[in-house]
């Protein structure tokens, strides 16, 4: 009996059988030994288990690669890329919650020395942020405002000290107020982060 065709019958009778998947090597050396009498025959050629099985679905075992992100899918690499300043600075005064909200990462001794200074600082701190990050223009007074009350910042005033604002917007009616990044919001940004790094702004 020709190599070939031992090998194709002993293959059909594993497949008529029904045989397990993880089963059919060994059926398949029985089946050539008893068809051939030679147990010693080598098991077919990857080439040729393909062939005889390329319908049946294969689990490799492998973990398929993730995909490597872009640099500006990382939130601080964005802020970095939009506003001119070093991402290790930016960790040090901002953090990401899990919803990816941006927050200011400091105490608010750090804000300023009086109210008015730190109202100011959140406020353009966290326009910059929405704006830069996700991409939200004009972000309502409110966001503003949370945060603030969020490091216990006194809001006395705060209408009037918004009113003298630099470095962004403020526009809208009454209670409908909202802060606008504009052109320069970046140097006004760059001023907050190095005051509350200690660090002469560049």
């Amino acid at each position: 009996m020709e190599v070939e065709e031992l090998l194709a019958r002993a293959w059909g009778a594993v497949e008529k059988a029904g045989i397990p998947q993880p089963l059919q090597e060994y059926a398949f050396k029985e089946a050539l030994a008893r068809l051939g009498g030679q147990a010693s025959l080598p098991t077919p050629s990857p080439k040729a288990q393909h062939a005889a099985s390329s319908d049946a679905p294969r689990d490799t075992g492998e973990i398929a690669p993730r995909a490597s992100a872009g640099d500006l899918s990382d939130p601080f690499s964005k802020f970095s890329h939009e506003s001119g300043i070093s991402v290790e600075d930016l960790e040090r005064v901002f953090y990401f919650s899990e919803d990816g909200l941006p927050h200011i990462n400091v105490p608010r001794s750090k804000l300023g020395r009086t109210s008015t200074e730190q109202q100011k600082v959140v406020a353009v701190a966290i326009t910059a942020a929405y704006d830069y990050v996700r991409d939200e223009r004009p972000i309502s007074e409110d966001v503003a405002r949370a945060e603030a009350t969020r490091l216990k910042v006194d809001l006395a005033n705060w209408a009037r000290t918004m009113g003298g604002v630099q470095g962004i917007g403020w526009t809208g009616a009454a209670r409908q107020k909202q802060f606008k990044a504009n052109g320069s919001t970046p140097e006004a940004l760059k001023k907050v982060v190095a005051a509350i790094l200690g660090a002469p702004a560049e």
